[in-house]
């Protein structure tokens, strides 16, 4: 349990501070700056801790402080504030503004591990804004810290009555009171609240979070244009950022900062009448309106604020452009979901709110501690903050924090969204809604009543947009629906239609409704996945739905048979990668195939065996094949055409089977494919076939019909002069040699290799360069030329890597392992171990993972830890039984070897213990088991 002494908890009084100008005295003097900066921060830690005070938060040059007494507060104040004064400062002096403020907060553990922070988000704001309205040297109090120490000041302090104000982004107006002491300054400028100044920006009912980057860089915009407008998809908070920079603008325009909502407006035409009223400007006879507030605001040094153009956006346009010639000091935000498109415009795209990571597959949602907590991001800060509001007994937990992160990052961090799902917390918890999200619309419903019709539900909301396109750019966006995970331009056009799609997709990227990012040098496309689902059930209303399906399935039926074509070339990466780009495109497109085109299914699933087996999709692949398989068999497609390609698909099939180490499963579908070849007498796919199935059966032991495949392979492309399928079945021979001969077959291995490698030198395939490579790498094992074999290892690795093949890197490291440990390098071999076995986990290879399991086994009887051995080697066996994984017959002989050795140097009931412990074992188990024992 933490001690609560120097954290305090519960009701907690706050003291903030910052430096008056620091930007400006940074710029002027940035030699200096350090060293002035070093010497206010130890006078403010001083002061904070001579009071028991606790920094828990210091950006730039602002503190945050908490105290378990408001006394506490503000004697550290008083302390710091005169300590400051006393300072000989030079070249320039420091004044700090302080703001302190009592309320509720807790001090929570981040869910995440990441440490602590306060709970309490409306406490820790309003201080931010007490602090904030007040200038360099001054101290200022809200009413309920006042109200605390006013009985109980220090001697020659007093407390001066500020009256009622309103500070941006505060709900209600507070009362500010400011501390004045005889030996310290007590005459400062007015307050920077909001009546000092000349606006009729409305009250907020509601916190404002995050948003502090886009302020930033709207602020900054806006002070090198006349016209800026923010865009993006309805929801995306445009309105309450446009408001909140305009409130931070109000003290640099003086004559004011001026709204004017044009969300109720219908009618063009009512505009300029609507501008015109918000300054009690009428039209005169003889006197056009717009030469009336022309004239007026030609002397005016203002900001005007147009909010919701959209509807309205030709005339905002005309009005903008007229105002910003006519009007010298005039200058205007402009919110809209697209630009106004007028000289002298500046567009900023408001982005969603920043989201949490997705966490990686297979790491638990662990980082190892370097990811942020979640109340470091502004969705689910935001969730958090509404929640409460809807349910004051919600809290941010480890058990709902995964949850939280999940409706954040499927709502794309929208921030309408958020808070209709934040307000389903009155039914609902965070898990259930996650769980409903699939039905977004019907679930994120009933927002506020005071708010437009079109914020009250999601639907009503992207209803709105949807109304506001043209007829082309409603179709194009219905159609467009049919991808996942983005688009290029020309697959647009191949399932949309040329015409179409050059109007309609520039109308919708204008409108913000479909996001353009810069990839490999050519423009992607995508939906928020919100708008996705919406435009799906257009498409489906739309009953254009087949017709659109099978186009994408034709685009990329075709693009998926052009990249199977480019294998075998020196563009192979390229390919794979673009493969990787489009693979939610593909996943769609093989489901419409299996559904609707069963033929077209298979193709696909051939096209795509070499990607499957690259990038480590063989659980994956595996499943497509058997799906693609059985929905051509249920149907009763026949002819060879059809026979041709179950054979490719059922010899696809083997290999990936054989390589997640479902041995028995590849070996059945390398026969189907060894039989349907032989009846088409079609000797390519029947020499790919017999090598899948001699590797098959090399681990299930049937040794005999594993040469004899691979013999007839080698036959045949002898024969016929398949160049490159000699040199992979060559391959194969000089594997499942050395794993049925050992090293005593050295010359024979070495024969089928130095023929293989013969055979693929000058090939532009990648695949013959790690073919190369790993057979150089076997020569000089063999020859024990040590230090050759690991050249020719690392250039295979960098190889692998660079082609993004996992399985590939994977193995590889493996055999790197084995080699070390062979040696006696037990400390390397582990350092590998424990990161393949991860690997093959994630893969999904039973048989590899309890192989490594063994490894480490034999490494633990090495160094004389029989027990821990012994364990280990059981939950191999174990993990083997379960997922039919034989040993090969080299890993039965070492396999049998090491346990022998451990049986006799232990007391049989002892072992028999130890094995029981092995035998339940869950995989998770004995990994964790296996790669825990790392000595520091």
């Amino acid at each position: 349990m933490r001690d609560q002494d120097p954290f305090p908890s519960g009701t907690v009084t706050f003291l903030f501070t910052d430096i008056q100008g620091s930007t400006k005295l940074a710029q002027e003097h940035p030699q200096e700056m350090p060293e002035l900066l070093a010497r206010h921060n130890a006078i403010l830690n001083g002061s904070i801790e001579t009071q028991h005070g606790f920094v828990f938060r210091i950006v730039g040059d602002s503190f945050s402080a908490a105290f378990h007494t408001a006394r506490e507060a503000l004697s550290a104040a008083l302390e710091a504030q005169r300590r400051l004064q006393n300072e000989s400062w030079s070249p320039a002096p420091i004044n700090v503004r302080m703001g302190i403020h009592t309320g509720s907060a807790q001090l929570q553990d981040d869910p995440q591990g990441q440490g602590t922070f306060y709970e309490g988000y409306g406490t820790l704001a309003l201080t931010q804004r007490i602090m904030s309205v007040g200038h360099g040297g001054q101290i200022l109090l809200s009413q309920t810290t006042h109200d605390l120490v006013k009985d109980r000041l220090p001697d020659g302090t007093e407390l001066r009555d500020m009256g009622e104000r309103r500070l941006k982004d505060i709900v209600r107006p507070e009362h500010i009171y400011q501390v004045a002491a005889s030996d310290l300054p007590s005459d400062f400028p007015p307050l920077t609240t909001l009546e000092a100044f000349h606006h009729n920006l409305p009250m907020q009912l509601t916190s404002f979070i995050g948003r502090e980057q886009e302020i930033a860089e709207a602020r900054k915009l806006l002070s090198d244009t006349r016209i800026l407008t923010l865009i993006g998809p309805g929801g995306t908070g445009k309105s309450r950022l446009c408001l909140q920079v305009a409130a931070e603008q109000i003290s640099e325009f003086k004559d004011g900062v001026w709204l004017i909502e044009l969300a109720q407006l219908a009618d063009p035409r009512y505009v300029l009448s609507t501008i015109a009223s918000t300054f009690n400007l009428r039209e005169l006879q003889g006197a056009p309106l717009i030469d009336t507030l022309t004239d007026y605001l030609r002397a005016k040094q203002l900001l005007l604020v147009l909010d919701n153009c959209e509807h309205l956006i030709e005339t905002c346009a005309r009005l903008s452009s007229h105002f910003v010639r006519a009007c010298p000091n005039l200058k205007i935000i402009a919110s809209s979901r697209e630009a106004l498109g007028i000289n002298g415009e500046t567009v900023y795209h408001v982005p969603s709110l920043s989201l949490p990571p997705a966490p990686a597959a297979g790491d638990g949602g662990e980082d190892g501690g370097k990811s942020k907590s979640l109340m470091d991001y502004e969705s689910t800060r935001l969730f958090t903050e509404r929640a409460r509001q809807a349910n004051p007994q919600f809290a941010l937990t480890a058990d709902n924090a995964p949850s939280v992160a999940q409706i954040c990052t499927r709502l794309d961090g929208i921030p309408l969204a958020i808070e209709l799902a934040a307000a389903r917390l009155k039914l609902f918890t965070p898990q259930q809604i996650a769980e409903r999200l699939d039905d977004r619309f019907k679930l994120l419903t009933g927002g506020s009543r005071s708010a437009l019709p079109r914020q009250q539900t999601l639907r009503a909301l992207i209803d709105w947009s949807y109304l506001t396109l043209n007829e082309m750019e409603q179709d194009v966006l219905r159609r467009l629906a049919v991808f996942s995970g983005g688009w290029t331009f020309d697959a647009a056009e191949s399932v949309v239609g040329e015409m179409e799609v050059m109007d309609g997709l520039s109308g919708l990227v204008n409108k913000s409704l479909v996001n353009v990012e810069e990839q490999d040098g050519e423009s992607r496309y995508r939906y928020l996945e919100t708008i996705r689902q919406y435009a799906m059930e257009k498409l489906l209303e739309s009953g254009e739905a087949v017709d659109i399906r099978d186009r994408h399935l034709a685009h990329f039926g075709e693009y998926t048979r052009r990249a199977e074509e480019n294998f075998a070339t020196a563009q192979r990466l390229l390919w794979l990668n673009r493969l990787e780009v489009e693979y939610d495109n593909i996943r769609s497109a093989l489901g419409w195939a299996l559904e609707s085109h069963p033929e077209a299914a298979l193709q696909m699933v051939c096209s795509l065996a070499v990607f499957w087996l690259s990038r480590s999709y063989l659980t994956e692949g595996s499943n497509w094949c058997q799906a693609a398989i059985a929905r051509a068999e249920a149907l009763s497609l026949a002819g060879p055409n059809m026979d041709h390609r179950r054979a490719q698909v059922y010899t696809a099939l083997a290999m990936l089977s054989v390589n997640r180490g479902e041995h028995q499963t590849g070996q059945t579908a390398a026969k189907q494919g060894v039989a349907l070849a032989r009846g088409l007498d079609d000797k390519s796919i029947l020499v790919r076939a017999l090598n899948a199935l001699g590797f098959t059966s090399v681990f299930l032991g049937e040794v005999r019909l594993a040469f004899d495949a691979l013999h007839e392979s080698e036959d045949i492309c002898r024969k016929l002069g398949y160049r490159e399928e000699l040199a992979n079945v060559l391959q194969a021979l000089a594997y499942i040699t050395m794993e049925v001969q050992g090293p005593d077959a050295t010359e024979q291995l070495q024969s089928y290799m130095e023929e293989s490698l013969a055979l693929s030198q000058g090939s532009v395939d990648p695949e013959d360069a790690l073919r190369t490579e790993g057979i150089l790498a076997r020569l000089a094992f063999y020859r024990s030329d040590l230090a050759e074999a690991r050249k020719h290892a690392d250039r295979m690795l960098d190889l692998h890597k660079k082609m993004g093949d996992q399985l590939g890197t994977t193995a590889h490291q493996s055999a790197m392992a084995h080699a070390a440990r062979q040696l006696g390098n037990f400390e390397e071999a582990l350092d590998l171990y424990r990161e393949t076995i991860r690997d093959w986990q994630e893969i999904g290879h039973r048989g590899a993972v309890a192989h490594q399991l063994e490894c480490i086994a034999y490494i633990a009887k090495a160094q004389e830890q029989g027990g821990r051995a012994v364990k280990l080697m059981s939950a191999a066996d174990a993990l083997r039984e379960a997922g039919s994984s034989p040993r090969t017959p080299q890993e039965r002989i070492e396999y049998d070897r090491e346990l022998a050795g451990l049986r006799t140097g232990m007391d049989e009931e002892e072992f028999n213990l130890l094995w029981e412990e092995g035998q339940s074992m869950k995989m998770e188990q004995a990994i964790d088991f296996a790669v825990g024992e790392k000595k520091q």
